[in-house]
């Protein structure tokens, strides 16, 4: 979201402010209904036709039972996970606020606070900097900013900001949101800083336009399908090829028959035979 204009990554913090504001108004609601969302970042994060953010991909979110206040399991993306999740312990909506403080730092300096920019660095070391690293601000942060991300990024649980009795209200009130008038932003009649253009493909590939947009006025025709099958090898955007990799996804589905050949369920001209034998067109 944050990368649409490549010579100036990052969005201002005012715009910043407006979307994470949001955010937290979703954030607080699932809290409210007992559901820990687990998964946020920004390539969760959606905008609307209007302009307003809509969190997505609730796949990895869990609904506490009544009775219980925690939960366990490991869930998210490497990178944005809390620590206390990492640490294998029991957790609960904390978590979302963690990253939150990722997504938000990300926001800004488009750049995630554990990694450099363009730095390969496997999960592990990812999770010992996450554990045991204090996060650094690029000197553009402003002290309100700064002071956010580190009470929502802060490694204990306990002190972090986040969701207590039953809403966000000490959230809200940190210098950076001063400006804001929530009340007016959770009627949704406080003007979005941006509203995507209908008429723009906000995409890196065609893959992200086929998953997720439906453009009027654009017919694909058969020459177009022509030169876009010439680059079947690679309609799966960089992003999520690193994503399967990372959280192991693509180990689990990569199995192989005998001899490096394709299993039967993904060969195309494998057919069941009559009487359990089979035949290959």
């Amino acid at each position: 979201m944050y990368n649409v204009d490549e010579k100036n990554p990052g969005f201002n913090e005012n715009r910043a402010c407006y979307y994470t504001a949001q955010i937290i108004c979703g954030l607080e609601h699932l809290h409210q209904h007992r559901i820990v969302y687990r998964d946020l970042k920004p390539e969760n994060v959606l905008l609307d036709d209007a302009g307003h953010v809509r969190l997505s991909d609730l796949g990895l979110a869990v609904e506490l039972p009544p009775g219980k206040d925690k939960t366990q399991g490991y869930a998210g993306t490497p990178g944005f996970m809390a620590p206390e999740l990492l640490q294998k312990k029991e957790y609960d909506y904390t978590v979302d606020y963690f990253t939150l403080g990722v997504t938000l730092y990300e926001m800004v300096a488009a750049k995630g606070p554990f990694r450099c920019r363009g730095e390969q660095v496997d999960n592990n070391e990812v999770t010992r900097r996450i554990l045991n690293d204090p996060v650094s601000y690029p000197p553009t942060f402003s002290q309100e900013l700064k002071d956010l991300c580190e009470g929502l990024m802060e490694k204990d649980p306990e002190k972090r900001l986040g969701f207590k009795n039953n809403e966000c209200a000490e959230l809200k009130n940190q210098s950076f949101f001063k400006e804001l008038n929530w009340g007016r932003l959770e009627a949704g009649m406080l003007p979005p800083p941006f509203v995507p253009d209908a008429k723009m493909v906000y995409a890196k590939d065609i893959d992200d336009v086929g998953a997720f947009s439906t453009i009027k006025g654009v017919v694909i025709d058969n020459k177009d399908n022509e030169f876009y099958n010439e680059f079947a090898t690679g309609n799966v955007p960089i992003p999520w090829q690193e994503e399967m990799i990372e959280t192991g996804v693509f180990g689990e589905l990569n199995v192989w028959g005998q001899n490096g050949k394709l299993p039967n369920d993904l060969d195309p001209n494998y057919v069941e035979a009559k009487g359990g034998g089979c035949v290959l067109l």
